[in-house]
C-alpha cells in the first residue's frame, strides 16, 4: 500500500544544489530537470538523490541513473563512474534542502495539515473545497506522503500553474514536525488532534503534544492557526509559541466555526448546523457534510476555516457540501456497499488508540441508523513500544463496550482484544492473517451487516477488504 511518489519537473543546475545542500560538485555541471529518488521512474534530464534505507541503499543505482541518462546525482561518498555528481553529507537532508528551495521561489500559498489521526481526511476534505474554489490551481498528492522522503516530493511538484499546495505533515520521531514544517513553510497550519501515536518513537502524550505543537513553528507572522477548539492539548500548543493569528472549531464555546448539532444520516454523512462567527460573517448555517461520523464533521469544519480565509469571504453551504463529495481516500474509513446490502468501512490504512475510537464510533453511529448489525475487524496497532500492551487493552475494553455482534481480531497483540470482547458478550476470534481472517469472517457474516476494518499499515488488512468485495461483489 506504498503511495505514489509523484513526478516533478523542478529545476536545478548541479551547481545550485551543490550550494543549496553543502555539497561539493564532482564533474561537469549540468542543468536538471525533475527530481526523483527512484531509478525505475524516468530519469532522462532528471536529478537523482540516492537515498538510504534500512533494506535498500540508493547509491548501489548511482552509475545506473547516470546510464539512464539521468543529468546528475546526489551521493553521500565518492563512487567510480560519476561524471555528474554532487557529494552531500545527507541525501536525506539535500532532498529536504532542494524542496525547501523550491517551495521559496514557487512563494505561494501552502496550507499544512498536521495531527495524531483526522489528518488525511481534513487534507483530502481541504483539498476538494480548494479545488472547487480554484479549479487546476491546487496542488496536492494522494496518499501517505507525510514523511521525510513524502513531504520534499509533494512539494517539489509545485508548478507555477498552482496557487495553493496542501501537504500533510505526519512524525514517529522527535523533530520531525519542526523540520517539515520549515520545510514547507505553509501560511496556514492546521491540528486536527493530539493523542497517542508512534509512541515508540514519540513516547507519551506530552512528547506526542510537544512534537505535534512544532506544526505552528513554520508560520510566519502573517501565518495562520487553524485549531481544534475541543482539544485541549491542541489549544495548549498555541500558547507555546508567539503570538499567532487564528481560527477555532469544534463543539466548544467561542470556537470560531461552532458546531451546534450534528445529525447522522443512514450512509454515515451528516447535517451540520454551525455557527460562524469570523472576520468574514456571524451567522448560523445548515451543511451537509458526506463525510462519515465526528470524524468527518470536524475535517469539514477545519475545510470551512481554510477555504473562507483563502477566500477571504463565507462561503454557501451549499457550495461547500457539493466540493465535499470529491474528498476521501481509499482505506480511510471509506464506505463500500456490497451486493448483498454489506457496508464495509474500509480503514485499513492505519491505526493508533484516538483513530481506532473515532473510527468505532462512526460504525456503531451507521450500523444503528441501518437498523444493522455491527462486526469489527481489528488489526494490531503497531509502534506503541513500551505502551502496546496497555494501549491493545485499553482498546479491548471501548471494543467490549461497543455493542458489535461480532469482531474479528488481527495479528499480534490484538489477540488482546478477544478476552474483553468475550466477556461482553461478543462472538470473538483471532487470526495471525488476513487471509486466515477472510476465511473465519465470510462464514459468519449476514446480509446487511456494517463492518469496521481497522489495522495498522502493516497487517495488511486491505487484503481482507479485497477478499469480501471479490467473495460478495460490489453494488452497482
Amino acid at each position: 500500500m506504498a503511495s505514489l511518489i509523484p513526478q516533478n519537473s523542478a529545476e536545478f543546475s548541479l551547481s545550485q544544489v551543490a550550494t543549496l545542500c553543502d555539497g561539493k560538485l564532482a564533474g561537469a555541471d549540468a542543468a536538471c530537470v525533475g527530481v526523483t529518488t527512484d531509478t525505475r521512474a524516468e530519469l532522462r534530464g532528471q536529478l537523482f538523490v540516492a537515498l538510504r534505507g534500512e533494506r535498500f541503499d540508493g547509491h548501489d543505482f548511482a552509475a545506473r541513473a547516470l546510464a539512464q541518462g539521468a543529468a546528475g546525482v546526489v551521493v553521500e561518498r565518492e563512487l567510480p563512474g560519476l561524471s555528474a555528481a554532487v557529494i552531500v553529507p545527507s541525501t536525506l537532508t539535500a532532498l529536504g534542502a532542494l524542496a525547501a528551495a523550491h517551495r521559496q521561489r514557487w512563494a505561494k500559498r501552502i496550507v499544512g495539515v498536521a495531527g495524531s489521526a483526522g489528518k488525511t481526511t481534513t487534507r483530502s476534505a481541504i483539498t476538494a473545497l480548494l479545488n472547487a474554489l480554484h479549479p487546476g490551481a491546487v496542488h496536492f498528492a494522494a496518499g501517505n506522503l507525510n514523511n521525510l522522503i513524502g513531504v520534499p516530493m509533494v512539494l517539489l511538484g509545485l508548478k507555477s500553474e498552482h496557487s495553493i499546495g496542501v501537504v500533510e505533515i505526519g512524525t514517529n520521531a522527535p523533530g520531525e514536525v519542526r523540520a517539515l514544517s520549515s520545510m514547507a513553510a505553509p501560511d496556514l497550519a492546521v491540528l486536527t488532534l493530539i493523542g497517542l501515536e508512534h509512541t515508540e518513537g514519540l513516547g507519551d502524550l506530552d512528547g506526542i503534544e510537544r512534537e505535534e505543537g512544532e506544526i505552528w513553528s513554520g508560520l510566519g507572522r502573517e501565518g495562520l492557526a487553524v485549531a481544534n477548539a475541543d482539544d485541549a492539548r491542541v489549544q495548549r500548543t498555541l500558547q507555546t509559541v508567539a503570538p499567532l493569528r487564528s481560527l477555532s472549531y469544534g463543539y466548544a464555546e467561542g470556537a470560531n466555526y461552532r458546531l451546534r448539532t450534528r445529525t447522522p444520516n443512514a450512509l454515515g454523512g451528516s447535517a451540520l448546523e454551525i455557527e460562524r462567527r469570523t472576520p468574514f460573517t456571524e451567522d448560523s448555517i445548515r451543511l451537509d457534510t458526506p463525510l462519515l461520523g465526528g470524524a468527518g464533521a470536524y475535517a469539514t469544519l477545519a475545510a470551512l476555516a481554510v477555504g473562507e480565509w483563502l477566500n477571504q469571504a463565507a462561503l454557501q453551504p451549499e457550495l461547500v457540501s457539493s466540493a465535499l463529495s470529491a474528498a476521501g481516500e481509499s482505506g480511510r474509513l471509506t464506505p463500500i456497499e456490497l451486493r448483498d446490502g454489506t457496508v464495509v468501512l474500509d480503514d485499513s490504512y492505519n491505526s493508533n488508540p484516538a483513530s481506532v475510537t473515532s473510527s468505532l464510533a462512526t460504525a456503531r453511529e451507521i450500523a444503528r441508523a441501518r437498523g444493522a448489525r455491527l462486526v469489527l475487524v481489528m488489526g494490531e496497532m503497531r509502534e506503541l513500544g513500551a505502551l502496546a500492551a496497555e494501549q491493545h487493552a485499553e482498546v479491548g475494553g471501548f471494543i467490549a463496550e461497543s455493542g458489535a455482534a461480532l469482531l474479528l481480531a488481527l495479528e499480534g497483540d490484538a489477540q488482546r482484544f478477544v478476552a474483553p470482547a468475550q466477556h461482553a458478550g461478543i462472538d470473538a476470534l483471532f487470526a495471525e492473517t488476513s487471509e486466515q481472517g477472510l476465511e473465519l469472517l465470510l462464514s459468519r457474516l449476514q446480509p446487511k451487516d456494517v463492518v469496521l476494518v481497522k489495522a495498522s499499515r502493516g497487517v495488511r488488512a486491505e487484503r481482507l477488504v479485497r477478499g469480501l468485495c471479490d467473495a460478495k461483489g460490489r453494488a452497482a
